[in-house]
């Protein structure tokens, strides 16, 4: 596929895994002399209004799809895609970047596979799981945990200046901070939460990487997945710049948690329901974890809807979706009377 086409076009899921994903496969076919060209889309529909308009580009290429399961797609993945590019690119000559692989798997919440955390060599230490070597800044606008300083970068001072760290973090440190947002994250949080703050604590340190952690890196390239698609591409390909990245980060995170924390889930068999301006998988993911007493819950907005599970499979139950087993995304159709929205609604409660 990579190595005997002549061009390829790769349409990918708005996740961070999918992102990763997909610049390891345009790595690859540049690696080979292959044009390649790299799209993000929000569920099917998007798909299929895009391969409509490309119609002439489609006839002399292949198409490869990551995260999104369409029929005519010459080849997809649809697995743990990150480590499914990573070894597909090693299968073709490539050298695939394992550390881009590992935080693409952890921004899915996938495990990354054996050969991807041979190649990436990386450690953990104790302490946070952030992007920058900023604690306020890192704290306020992680979305691996949701807690009372989430979004808000003062308040996030304010709790590191209460635990009196020292300006050179040691070990004991790094631990009392991390107990610190484990447990404020964790206090008035569901049963889930306990596992979920474990994203966010005991990083991987990276060495050469342009973020503090792996963790920090997968929770960049999640956000941009959704907000920022080109850029997060162009990251995940070693071509973006680092602090416009980082801005579009904290815009996303800060958003995320303003929403998460209005919301008023409406709780059903199976799943909670939250109305929000602007849904998408990272508030979907956030109230599952930390404000959902169902195994599953459902973020809605005006054009999209998101739905985060522990069990089921996302993309199953979310129609025409993209996404991972467990965070997947659609459109929904704009209607005066929210028509779109009460369908995705019913579909997905019929399904759970």
């Amino acid at each position: 596929m990579v190595s005997s086409a002549e061009f390829v076009r790769v349409t990918a899921a708005p996740t961070g895994g999918s992102v990763a994903a997909a610049a390891m496969l345009a790595g690859a076919c540049d690696e080979r002399s292959v044009p390649s060209q790299v799209r993000v889309a929000r569920g099917t529909s998007t798909f299929t209004a895009a391969a409509d308009d490309d119609d002439d580009v489609a006839a002399s290429g292949s198409h490869v799809t990551v995260g999104l399961d369409v029929e005519d797609a010459d080849a997809s993945l649809a697995g743990d895609v990150a480590n499914e590019a990573f070894a597909l690119a090693r299968d073709v000559g490539a050298d695939p970047d394992a550390v881009l692989a590992f935080a693409g798997a952890v921004a899915d919440g996938a495990e990354p596979a054996s050969d991807v955390r041979e190649a990436a060599g990386l450690d953990r230490r104790p302490g946070v799981a952030v992007p920058t070597a900023d604690l306020a800044a890192g704290l306020a606008h992680s979305t691996l945990v949701h807690a009372s300083f989430s979004g808000d970068e003062q308040a996030a001072g304010a709790t590191l200046a209460e635990l009196e760290l020292p300006p050179e973090l040691d070990e004991s440190a790094r631990r009392r901070l991390a107990s610190t947002v484990a447990l404020d994250a964790t206090g008035d949080a569901p049963a889930r939460a306990a596992d979920a703050v474990a994203a966010g604590v005991r990083p991987h340190e990276t060495s050469e990487a342009v973020f503090e952690t792996v963790e920090g890196y997968a929770d960049v390239l999640a956000a941009l997945a959704w907000d920022a698609p080109g850029l997060g591409v162009a990251l995940a390909l070693g071509a973006a710049d680092r602090a416009d990245a980082l801005a579009a980060w904290r815009d996303h995170a800060r958003d995320a948690h303003a929403t998460v924390r209005v919301a008023e889930p409406a709780r059903h068999r199976g799943v909670v329901v939250a109305d929000a301006t602007d849904a998408h998988p990272t508030v979907a993911r956030l109230v599952r974890d930390y404000r959902s007493d169902e195994p599953a819950a459902l973020a809605v907005g005006d054009s999209a809807a998101a739905l985060a599970t522990t069990d089921a499979d996302a993309r199953d139950v979310l129609p025409e979706s993209a996404g991972t087993h467990r965070l997947a995304v659609t459109e929904t159709s704009e209607t005066d009377d929210g028509d779109g929205e009460a369908a995705v609604v019913e579909a997905v409660r019929g399904a759970l």
